[in-house]
């Protein structure tokens, strides 16, 4: 690759930042010294006497920080990598189990395009082993690796449940807030609070995927050009990101005409943006009137589940993300948002829910109390167990018959229900268990685990880890000099590896772009930036 104009640019800026990250550390380290030896001389002047000016004992007065160095603060390593590390004890932290559930999340992303990118890269040599119905694809096990892609749908409820939360904890419960004029300038700040959380991030990694990732990699399949004119190394998500950029910037990815031009995978970005601007009328409504409120997402909610199956009849695809991909599943099903509104949906139900549920907080005290929640575990568990594994009635055929909707051993009537409702039946089991756990109800071995303090750092990386992920991957497979031979061991540890250095990486994205970023907003617009 040639170094071009770009490249020096992603170069400047990256150097900025880490220089701000240094900058920013040293005088942190010198304050603390500073306020260490401050503390010190107190202590030792403690007793004596009269309290006595620091200059007395060679100590300087600790000084509040310039505009500067409170600028520079926000780059620290010391303050960020606590922020980072610090953790809430799960007495005092209802829901500490969404931790765990995005740090899955992010694995289960991670695991689904392991098995995606090579295809589109090295490739493998030994296709033939995934060839259903005798393959792997129509395995039993094996349907843990098209089942990761509901990680987008946890990701979903997830959100979806901290807004209704949040909105009627923080803002709908004060009915000024309903009224139009406070109602509008409330949701401008919303939107903006959420817009400048995403873009930072991404707007850097696009920097880098573009500029800088083209570098990183030798090798014939690395430079070797497509017949379409492009590299391996652009399928990290380059693409045509120097020219539609800007449709990531306005998330304005998932639409038809800009869809795959920049960074592929931000689809769901636009999707959650996009939702999540739907958010506030929904806890308007619910604010003003419950019913109202309830009706609004009931009647989302059903739409959310017809369209899908309305789609599924029309254009007469197998409703699987990878038998379909081939017929535009993927573009008008899967990266669609009012396809995968009803796990956004599902999380409002749940937050709306949740200050009814909270009277039943705590380990059940009666036998029955304690079979209810054993009984309720396990129907969340089957459920996402189901819409895992329950695909694996769509690859009990030829590769030919299973693209066909026609000739595939599901029937069309179960075709469209599970295009309907597999997305339904994950997010309900997950919710179910994401419930039960902030209830302390939850299978207790699992719930122990799920609300491990552990989670917490790891799950602050899960955006940065998201959105460099795929550079890893290409990293990888773009720099084999021969296809990958697929072994269940091989796929495994290679998956193990992808997650620890997505997580590497995304701490240096963290520390040099996301949480700067995020201590400049808290600073400018409220809240305490940690």
């Amino acid at each position: 690759a040639e170094f071009t104009q770009g490249a020096s640019a992603a170069l400047a800026v990256t150097a900025v930042l880490a220089g701000l990250v240094c900058l920013g550390t040293a005088l942190d380290v010198r304050r603390e010294a500073v306020q260490h030896r401050a503390s010190a001389a107190t202590g030792a002047q403690a007793g004596e006497g009269p309290a006595m000016p620091l200059s007395a004992f060679g100590v300087a007065e600790p000084r509040p920080p310039s505009m500067i160095g409170g600028f520079l603060n926000h780059w620290s390593v010391l303050r960020n990598g606590r922020s980072l590390m610090r953790t809430r004890p799960k007495e005092q932290d209802d829901f500490a189990c969404m931790d765990a559930v995005r740090v899955f999340s992010m694995a289960q992303v991670i695991l689904g395009h392991t098995f995606i990118y090579v295809t589109s890269s090295a490739g493998f040599s030994n296709m033939e082993q995934f060839s259903p119905p005798y393959g792997l694809l129509g395995s039993f096990w094996f349907q843990i690796v098209p089942g990761c892609f509901y990680g987008v749908d946890s990701f979903f409820v997830l959100s979806g449940f901290l807004c209704a939360v949040g909105l009627q904890k923080k803002v709908f419960n004060r009915r000024e807030n309903r009224l139009p004029v406070r109602f509008s300038i409330n949701y401008v700040k919303f939107a903006l609070m959420r817009w400048l959380r995403l873009v930072p991030a991404q707007m850097y990694c696009i920097l880098f995927v573009v500029n800088l990732l083209p570098f990183l990699g030798t090798g014939i399949l690395w430079n070797l050009k497509d017949p379409r004119g492009g590299h391996c190394y652009e399928d990290a998500g380059a693409g045509q990101c120097s020219q539609y950029w800007w449709t990531n910037l306005l998330f304005l990815q998932d639409l038809d005409k800009y869809m795959g031009k920049c960074m592929v995978h931000t689809w769901y970005l636009a999707n959650d943006f996009q939702l999540y601007l739907t958010a506030p009328f929904f806890a308007l409504a619910y604010g003003i009137n419950k019913r109202i409120g309830w009706v609004l997402l009931a009647a989302c909610f059903v739409a959310g589940v017809i369209i899908p199956m309305s789609q599924t009849a029309h254009y007469e695809w197998v409703p699987e993300i990878i038998l379909g991909g081939g017929q535009g599943f993927n573009q008008h099903f899967y990266m669609k948002p009012w396809c995968r509104c009803p796990a956004f949906l599902i999380g409002i139900a749940c937050g709306w829910a949740w200050p009814s549920l909270q009277r039943f907080k705590g380990r059940p005290v009666t036998p029955l109390g304690e079979v209810v929640g054993v009984v309720l575990s396990l129907v969340g568990i089957a459920l996402c167990l189901a819409a895992t594994f329950g695909r694996m009635s769509f690859y009990q055929c030829d590769l030919s018959e299973c693209t066909d909707p026609d000739a595939s051993p599901v029937p069309r009537p179960l075709q469209y229900l599970w295009a309907g409702f597999s997305i339904v039946a994950w997010c309900t089991g997950l919710a179910t268990i994401i419930i039960l756990c902030s209830l302390r109800r939850f299978l207790p071995v699992l719930q122990g685990f799920m609300n491990m303090p552990m989670w917490q750092p790891i799950a602050k990386l899960s955006y940065s880890a998201y959105l460099i992920h795929t550079s890893i991957l290409i990293l990888d497979f773009c720099q084999r000099s021969s296809p990958v031979a697929f072994s269940a061991g091989a796929f495994f540890f290679s998956f193990v590896s992808f997650v620890v250095c997505s997580l590497g990486a995304a701490l240096c994205i963290y520390l040099l772009v996301e949480k700067p970023a995020s201590n400049l907003q808290m600073k400018v617009l409220g809240g305490g930036g940690e």
